[in-house]
This record gives structure tokens, sequence and C-alpha cells, in this order.
């Protein structure tokens, strides 16, 4: 055994040193992840008669290598529900469903794709996707404290309204990393809504946990927090941009990856200049007035006229009666309005770069070299440098690390654009078929998992870059292939030689997530409120420890992303249905079936009152006679007509049910409702076919 310690040592060393011996064969060059951008040509296929786009030559490819082919194209009832949930988040109105089954004109189908794409819901459906991506939340998550994040609403407002707008992605994150710089404003001179978009947008930069406002350790637990601010930062731009584990160097160099010690610490010095530890700002006073001259002449005018109304209280009244003036003086000061253009923002904290230290084996007292701001080496080369000095020059106010970073980053026709846009369209189709082309969505480098199809994916990058970051254009392409219209049915030959069905040789049966199943039921029962941005709707944890919103409040039945998003308080629904509590952020979910489920579909108070709602409204539409009643339910919930045999047996359920309510006034209407209630927790209503 001791002559074999030697060997046992050594094999231990080159595992843990795994990093440093790729770099050494410069193999990571030759990652397909870091490869330069590259549009493959689509293959030829035999089937060319169900190609409807580009995507559909590569899927079919791999299919008939295997001597498969794509399912036929689903019916048009199972696609607009499909449509409408996967661009929206909610599903179709029956008035949408009609209009589709009616127009019998060849673009029927792009036509309705269009109007989904166009809609407002579209942003905030996309825009959930996004927020979990980039951490998130409306608290500050420090263990129990997790303090309120009052102004981080401003900034999923901001990610709602660009992705509406369709803005171009590389835009998109350029004012996310440093929107500030971008705008370079300087609190005097008059803002425009862009420019108030670009500071709001940096908020990106603070959605880690940050403690520092509650942290009251001594020095030793005070650093701690600050520098777990800065890594929890640097962790949210590795796996929602660059699609990298890179906080695995943060105490060595990567074990799996071509990213050293150094480099992790470079890109920390990015935003160092903001989260410098030893010029802490608190996150409660990481806030700025950011008001259009307008705002602020309208704002001090109504100031000048209230001082004015004291100023006269105060010529009118004697001394015997201060009491009185008193108080209503106080009432007038309450009619004072807060000063406008609040937002929680992050730039540095002057133009002078503080020094970064490489913190030796990531112990926060042991500070070793210092380092610079740098890009990753496995992206670097001479047609995209890190110009520092530029970006610099260009902000006076700042140190300009983080513009140079983001002009860096989305530097067209680099490798460092061409992972962004892999990360980006792989998070798009994620979204579409519930998994991506690379299963790791935060993680396309060496230990992350194989692309199913690479070529598809760097064409799909290439387009999404090539076609000026249009998100838009990229769910168009993919909503109108034949890849994405296919029927749900299993084939049991398929099934044989692509269990995982990974091919694509149908579209995946999928659950609903937890945010769509909430405000599906909301509409259903007709009373989703669709009012847009604003501050969060609060939730409230019960006696019993259920999360829930006040039905009473103002707001309670708005979508899921205008709740409260609280680290450690997720709505019971949502969370029953696997909606995450962000850590540091959520790139994809896994889905989960357990009993918990099923039990709060029929027993939860939220349920039961959307299936009061959806019954009064079905009886309203539908009027008094059974199977019209009935169609018109299946119609809302599941957005289609019952099969013969759904019919028979809703009509014996409506037949039968009065009977558990003996002696009830309302017997027949309780059965209504208990119908309601089961349609809503169907595989029908909570998976998409």
């Amino acid at each position: 055994m001791l002559a074999k310690l030697p060997v046992l040592i050594a094999v231990a060393l080159a595992a843990f040193s795994i990093s440093a011996l790729l770099r050494a064969a410069d193999d990571t060059e030759q990652h397909w992840a870091f490869r330069p951008p590259s549009s493959p040509a689509p293959p030829p296929v035999k089937q060319a008669g169900r190609v409807r786009t580009p995507i559909d030559r590569f899927v079919l490819a791999r299919l008939e290598a295997k001597g498969l082919s794509l399912a036929p194209s689903a019916d048009k009832w199972a696609l607009v529900r499909r449509v409408s949930f996967d661009l929206t988040g909610l599903p179709p109105t029956p008035d949408q469903i009609a209009r589709f089954l009616g127009d019998r004109s060849d673009d029927a189908y792009e036509k309705m794709v269009d109007g989904y794409l166009a809609s407002p819901r579209f942003g905030e459906r996309w825009g959930k996707f996004w927020l979990d991506a980039a951490g998130y939340a409306d608290s500050n998550g420090y263990f129990s404290a997790d303090t309120d994040r009052p102004l981080a609403y401003r900034y999923r407002d901001y990610v709602i309204r660009s992705l509406n707008a369709d803005k171009p992605l590389d835009q998109f994150v350029r004012e996310q990393l440093a929107g500030d710089e971008l705008a370079d404003w300087d609190g005097k001179s008059e803002l425009t809504p862009t420019m108030k978009d670009m500071l709001i947008a940096t908020h990106y930069l603070r959605n880690s946990q940050d403690g520092t406002g509650e942290s009251d350790g001594n020095p030793d637990e005070v650093r701690i927090d600050r520098y777990t601010v800065l890594e929890g930062t640097v962790q949210i731009i590795g796996s929602s941009l660059l699609g990298l584990t890179v906080q695995c160097a943060r105490c060595h160099d990567h074990k799996f990856e071509s990213i050293s010690q150094r480099e992790y610490y470079g890109l920390q010095a990015m935003i160092f200049p903001a989260f410098n530890p030893e010029q802490w700002v608190k996150p409660n006073d990481r806030a700025t007035y950011a008001a259009s001259k307008k705002e602020m002449t309208a704002w001090e005018a109504d100031n000048k006229r209230i001082d004015a109304k004291i100023a006269a209280r105060r010529g009118e009244k004697d001394v015997a009666k201060r009491k009185e003036l008193d108080e209503q003086i106080k009432n007038i000061e309450k009619q004072r309005k807060p000063k406008p253009g609040k937002i929680a923002w992050v730039t540095d904290l002057g133009p002078e770069p503080p020094d970064v230290p490489l913190l030796v084996r990531g112990n926060y007292k042991i500070h070793g070299e210092k380092v610079r701001p740098a890009a990753l080496a496995v992206l670097d080369e001479p047609s995209n440098p890190f110009n520092l000095d530029k970006a610099a020059a260009e902000t006076p106010r700042t140190t300009g690390r983080r513009l140079a970073f983001a002009r860096w980053l989305t530097k067209p026709d680099s490798r460092a654009a061409a992972l962004l846009a892999r990360v980006l369209a792989n998070r798009i189709w994620q979204n579409h078929f519930g998994r991506g082309i690379v299963a790791s969505a935060d993680n396309l480098g060496e230990a992350g998992e194989l692309p199913t199809h690479e070529s598809l994916l760097n064409y799909l990058a290439s387009q999404l870059a090539d076609g000026g970051w249009k998100a838009k254009s990229l769910h168009r392409m993919i909503l109108r292939s034949a890849v994405y219209r296919q029927s749900s049915r299993p084939r049991v030959e398929a099934k044989k030689i692509d269990p995982d069905e990974l091919l694509l040789w149908r579209f995946p049966l999928r659950r609903l997530d937890a945010e769509s199943i909430r405000d599906a039921m909301l509409a259903a029962a007709g009373e989703l409120d669709v009012r847009m941005g604003g501050p969060y709707v609060p939730t409230n944890r019960t006696g019993v420890g259920e999360v829930v919103v006040d039905e009473n409040r103002d707001g309670a039945r708005r979508r899921s992303v205008y709740l409260q998003s609280r680290r450690t308080q997720i709505a019971s629904l949502l969370e029953t249905f696997d909606a995450p509590s962000i850590v540091f952020s959520c790139t994809r979910r896994t889905p989960t079936t357990i009993p918990l489920q099923s039990l709060s579909l029929l027993n939860s108070d939220f349920a039961r009152r959307r299936a009061k709602a959806l019954a009064k409204r079905v009886a309203r539409q539908a009027g008094s006679q059974t199977n019209i009643r009935i169609d018109r339910a299946f119609l809302i919930t599941v957005g289609r007509n019952p099969s013969k045999s759904e019919r028979t047996a809703a009509e014996e359920f409506i037949k039968n049910q009065p009977d558990q309510y003996k002696d009830q006034p309302d017997a027949e209407a309780r059965a209504w409702i208990d119908l309601c209630q089961a349609l809503m927790a169907s595989n029908a209503f909570l998976y998409v076919e």
C-alpha cells in the first residue's frame, strides 16, 4: 500500500489541477461553446415536404438518421392553447379560440402567433423567465431577517417593458451591466425616459442577496457579508449571461473549466468599484432620484403651494391658539408628496478604481496580488480587446469598467458575443420545449451537458445576433417550425429508439409552471386583474404557516409576476408547483409530482373561490341548459369541447352530485362548483399538449 501512495497522490493532484492541464493542452479553445460565431447551413433532408423553417431541417436530419420522422401536426385546438400559454402564460379566451378556428386563410397560424407576440402579456410571461435567471427578488435574503427591497419592482417593470418593446437583447444586457455609464447622467441635466430606464436596469447588479443592512457582527463577519454580495453578483453574471460556473474559481483555479482564480477576480474587479468592501454602501442607501425637469418643477411648485398655506395659517392664528395651529399645520404637511423618481440602482463610488485583491484560497483576510479587470482568456481574441481606457475616458463619473465589459461581451462577431447568443437562444428554446438544446442552461462549459443539436443551437444563436438581437424574431421562427407544431401523442416505436425524446420526434407534453396555473385559474374564473407594473402585491403567512394573498387586498387577483417575491416567503400555491425560492438565480426549474399539488387544488381556499367564480361565469354565459353549460366550462378551462366520454361523465356528475348536499337549498349550485373545481384540477387543465 505504501508503495502505491506516491501514485495515489499524483492522481489526486492531477484531478485537482485538471483545469491547468486542460489549459496547457489548449483543448478548451476547441470547446463548442467558446468557438467564434458560426451559421451552419441547414442540412438536406428526405422529408422536405415537412419543412416549414430551417429549424426543421436540423431536427429532421437527426431523426432520419435514426429512421424516425416528425409527428403529424397538432390540431388547431391544441395549437392555439399551446401558443397562448407559451407566449403569454395564459389560456386562450373563447373568442381567441373561435377566431383561430374560423380563420381558413393559409397564414391563420402565423397571424395567431403574431397576435400573442404583440400582447402586453408577452413581457409578463417572458420577463419572469429573465427575472428568475437574473436572481430577482423583493427582499434582501439575509437569513430570517430577509428585509424588504421596496424599489426592486422598478427593475421588474423595466424587464417587462423591454421585452414587450422587443428591445435588442445585446442592448438589454449592456444596460443592465452599465446603464449608468451609458446614460452618463449628472443628476442636473434633463433626464429622458430612455436614460431613466438605463439607470433602473443596473438593479440587475444588486439582485444578489445582500444582508449588509442587517449585518451587525464583528469586523470579520461584516467583511464576509460584504464579499458575499460581490460573489453572488459575479455568480449571477456567470450563470445568466456567460452560461458558466465561474464561482468555482473563487478559491482556486476551476477544476473543470478554463477559468483561473486570477480571472475570477478579474471579473470581480468589474463591479468592485461599485461594491468596494472598504467603502461599503448599504442596500437601502443605493438609491437616487431620477426625475425629469417637468416632474421636479411640478413637485417644487406643489411644495411652494403647501409652504404658502402653512405661512397663511401662521399669519391668521395667535399664540393662544398654538395647539390648534400645530394640528392644522400637521394636516397640511401630510399633503406633501414624496420627491419623485426614487430608484434603486448601481453606480461606481467614483472615477478612481480601487485596488482589487486576489483572496488567497478565498480567505477574506489573506490578500494576495492585486488584479485588474480582464476578460476571460478562453474568449479573448485580438479583434475584441478589452478596452478599459476608452470606456473610462467616456465616463468621467465612473471607472468605465462595467461599460468596457458590456461592450466586450456584446461585440459583434466575437467569441464572447457568440457565447452570449448561445446562452440566450438556448434559454428561449428551453422555455418553449421544457428542455434546452443544452440541458444545463447555466453551464455550457466543459462540465455542462452536451448539446443534443449543436449545429441547430449555433444556427439559432447566429440568427439571433445577425437579426439585430431581436428575441421576437427567434420566437417567431421557433413557433412557426414543424418541430414546434407537432402533436404530443406518443409513438411506441419512436420511444424504443429514443426513450428520452431528445431527438424531438413529438412535442413534449408539459405541465404548466406555477405562475401559469395560478394565473390560468384566475383567468378561467373571469377574475384576472390585468393591471401592469407598480409595487408588488404583499403576501402574508397565516397561523398555519401557509403563505397567501389577502383576497380583500387591492391587486389580490393580479398576475403572479406582480406578487411579492420574498426569498423566505413564496406564495404556497406557487411553491407547491415548483416556483423557486431565489438564492442566487434560477435558470431552469425541475418539475415535481407530489400529493400536495392535488390536495392544494382540491382543498385550498384559493381554488374553491376560483371554482365558485367560474361556475357563476358559466351560468351567466351559457344559461341553464346542462349540456351547453358543460361545453362552456370545458372551453373556458381546457380550451376545447369535451369528448363524448367526458360529456357523459360530466352529465352524470351534475345529475348525481346534488345528492351529496341533501337538505341544502343550493345543492345544484354546489354541484356545478364541484365540477368547475374538478376541471381546474384535471390534467387537461394542468398540462399543455
